[in-house]
């Protein structure tokens, strides 16, 4: 079969050998058919082998030549027309030459043998039909095996594509976590607060998150849990009483794989939005269970009287996990945001 070119040289030649028993096979099996067939009514299996024998080498180089020549060149190429208008005319030529050949041949084994209509131009169409049918067989045969090759490359490289994409989106979200947090150690350090070697504590988890776990496929939602729960710590002792936050969370959940840093960018939307412009106490619910197959992940803030419609799905870590999310479960999730006058809703639904 016309395959793809592969880099793996025994691979190659272990399709090419393939190939080529698939060729002998089948010529075997097709001659041996229409030497029943032609045995069926001549009466004798020698007389009918011979006679397929003797057409085979015209197949062959018709074929072939189609195989090797007409449809690289023409047919995979897009150029249709041309394919087939080719094709009819090595047809019809192949098989007046195949008429000759077998006239000359039968003259020489039978001198006494009479013309009966072996130039009438129906014969004609018959030795070219008889020609066209190994070869509407080997090239379909061949069309198909290249279209499934065809298919499982884009496949493959769709594939790759959205590895890509995954690998460049993760690569912002961590600069993107890293940032928030080096503006907290900033900000408590310039009060010289205490709390500063905690959060130092807390982004070191950060780096080590980043470095070990975020660049995996998929995580234990445990450990995702663990760095929300230090983010959520972090957040807290930045803001004090500014913020209240409930965390419903159960402590013995199914174990089962999410991507990382796929739950954190919701609540660090909740911090800033509800925090924002806020002179009164902040008020973020956070829920997540696992129950019937589905994970469901609630996040709840309060907005600022004053608040400015801006917490939709706008900074680059939430656009960046709604991608994310299409790409490793497309039709499996729900994300629905509810935007009310003072409460900003997120809820999360992933078939797990």
């Amino acid at each position: 079969m016309i395959g793809l070119k592969t880099k793996n040289p025994i691979a190659l030649l272990s399709m090419k050998i393939k190939s080529i028993w698939f060729h002998i096979g089948f010529w075997i099996v097709y001659t041996a058919i229409f030497t029943v067939v032609e045995a069926s009514y001549k009466g004798k299996y020698t007389e009918a082998l011979a006679f397929e024998l003797m057409n085979l080498p015209m197949r062959l180089i018709i074929v072939y030549f189609n195989y090797f020549v007409l449809l690289p060149k023409l047919l995979l190429q897009g150029k249709t027309v041309k394919y087939f208008v080719y094709t009819i005319l090595t047809l019809i030529v192949s098989g007046f030459i195949q008429r000759i050949i077998n006239y000359e041949i039968l003259s020489i084994l039978y001198p006494n043998m009479t013309d009966s209509g072996m130039w009438l131009p129906y014969k004609f169409l018959q030795a070219s039909m008889i020609i066209a049918s190994p070869l509407i067989f080997i090239i379909g045969i061949s069309v198909i095996w290249k279209v499934a090759e065809l298919q499982k490359r884009a496949k493959t490289l769709e594939n790759e594509k959205l590895q890509s994409e995954l690998k460049y989106l993760k690569s912002q979200i961590n600069p993107h976590f890293l940032f928030n947090t080096l503006n907290n150690i900033y900000g408590l350090s310039l009060e010289s607060s205490k709390k500063a070697p905690e959060l130092i504590l807390k982004l070191s988890d950060f780096l080590s998150f980043s470095l070990y776990e975020s660049s995996q496929r998929f995580i234990l939602l445990e450990k995702e849990i663990s760095l929300l729960n230090d983010f959520i710590d972090l957040e807290k002792s930045r803001f004090e009483d500014r913020v209240d936050v409930q965390v419903t969370i159960p402590k013995d959940i199914d174990p089962v794989s999410i991507p990382p840093l796929i739950l954190v960018p919701f609540v660090e939307n909740a911090f800033k939005h509800s925090l924002k412009n806020e002179t009164k106490i902040a008020h973020i619910i956070v829920k997540l269970e696992v129950t019937n197959g589905q994970l469901i992940y609630e996040v709840i803030n309060s907005k600022p009287e004053d608040s400015i419609d801006d917490s939709s799905l706008k900074g680059i870590g939430l656009q960046n996990i709604k991608k994310r999310l299409d790409i490793l479960y497309n039709d499996r999730y729900q994300l629905d945001i509810k935007d009310e006058e003072r409460l900003y809703t997120i809820v999360l639904r992933i078939t797990i």
